[in-house]
């Protein structure tokens, strides 16, 4: 089932939801979307075959909204990359606006805001922005400050762990329509295929520090699926426990690959799965130690051992076995941190994982 009632016929952004049963907050979102004070734009929901019985509560909600919209029922469940792929494609606007269906902008300005930025960089290919909490507005600076960067691999290499949070991350339509494909389904991060790919094949990347995201929408006596709400298993087996960001690494690895050339190949390569040892993975074993247990923590490491994650990657073998020592202390590290040691240290830690990876800037921004 499609739905369309569109009155935007060129819209600069297409507003991307994957939608799945989590109708009141979708409202909420789409009640700030019709708020925003700059309208070109189009709402595009793909709905994974969603069971709360709320379908025509939605769609009674946008006809009556104003917004500019498609809404698309998916004939079988397609998960979320093929949710948010799906989005995308229905999809008319200059740039895909990716967002989800807990979250909403920040302001009825957002969109001004962003729009003005994008005019004066040249339409880049990727735009990321800052988030912040919707019930106590605490800021996550995954972004330090703004900044317009140069396109190719080094870029995709140094900035995908800034996508891993979707709301808030816009690409350009075209380039994102083009880049469609389901190998990496159950990665749950199809954002970084098409933000790493879009970069590597020659698009600028421009990061806004401004927060225009409010994530995760708060209301009463309503709540979203989270890993920190599964109930604690008791007894806990000691198992491999193979979690969706195992794929991370080879997922960026393979959106830049068609465009690495053999001097530096490897190099590159190698850094991702550094990025994801040193910082990525460490914080996982630390945080479910605490939602879990330390035997669950356990099964995390044994998910995340190099058979899964790089070693079906060609790599050289010294730099195999250095990825391969490094796994080995970022484990032992997990297991044995104490949990308020690390969250005394997350700070300083953030910062140190913004300033060991970075690429070429073009330009310093204003904001």
């Amino acid at each position: 089932m499609e739905i369309r009632n569109q009155y935007r016929q060129n819209p600069f952004f297409s507003i991307c939801i994957p939608q799945y049963n989590r109708t009141s907050f979708l409202i909420e979102a789409c009640k700030v979307l019709a708020q925003q004070t700059f309208k070109n734009f189009e709402v595009c929901i793909s709905d994974d075959q969603s069971n709360d019985g709320r379908e025509q509560e939605l769609i009674a909600y946008l006809q009556n909204s104003g917004l500019s919209f498609v809404y698309k029922r998916q004939e079988k469940n397609l998960r979320y990359d093929g949710n948010i792929r799906g989005s995308i494609a229905l999809a008319q606007g200059t740039y895909c606006f990716l967002h989800g269906n807990d979250d909403c902008l920040a302001s009825s300005t957002t969109l001004e805001e962003i729009f003005q930025e994008v005019q004066k960089y040249d339409l880049p290919g990727v735009i990321i922005t800052n988030y912040e909490d919707w019930q106590t507005g605490q800021k996550n600076q995954r972004l330090r400050q703004s900044k317009l960067f140069d396109s190719g691999v080094e870029t995709a290499a140094t900035h995908f762990r800034n996508v891993a949070f979707v709301t808030g991350v816009i690409i350009d339509r075209v380039k994102a329509q083009e880049c469609y494909t389901d190998k990496w389904d159950g990665s749950e991060m199809y954002q970084m295929y098409v933000v790493s790919k879009i970069i590597a094949s020659g698009s600028s990347l421009l990061e806004l520090k401004m927060s225009a995201v409010k994530k995760d929408i708060y209301i009463p006596g309503e709540s979203v699926d989270s890993y920190a709400k599964i109930p604690v298993l008791n007894p806990c087996p000691i198992v491999e426990r193979k979690l969706p960001m195992v794929l991370i690494g080879q997922v960026v690895a393979d959106a830049i690959s068609p465009y690495l050339d053999k001097f530096n190949r490897d190099r590159i390569i190698e850094s991702i799965f550094l990025q994801l040892y040193l910082f990525t993975y460490p914080f996982w074993i630390i945080e479910y130690r605490r939602v879990q247990s330390w035997n669950y923590s356990l099964g995390i490491c044994l998910g995340i051992h190099p058979k899964n994650t790089f070693l079906k990657i060609e790599l050289g073998w010294l730099r195999i076995i250095k990825l391969y020592c490094l796994y080995i202390i970022v484990c032992a590290i997990g297991l044995i941190l104490p949990i308020k040691l690390f969250d005394q240290l997350r700070g300083i830690l953030f910062s140190l994982s913004k300033s060991m990876f970075s690429s070429k800037q073009v330009a310093p921004l204003s904001n």
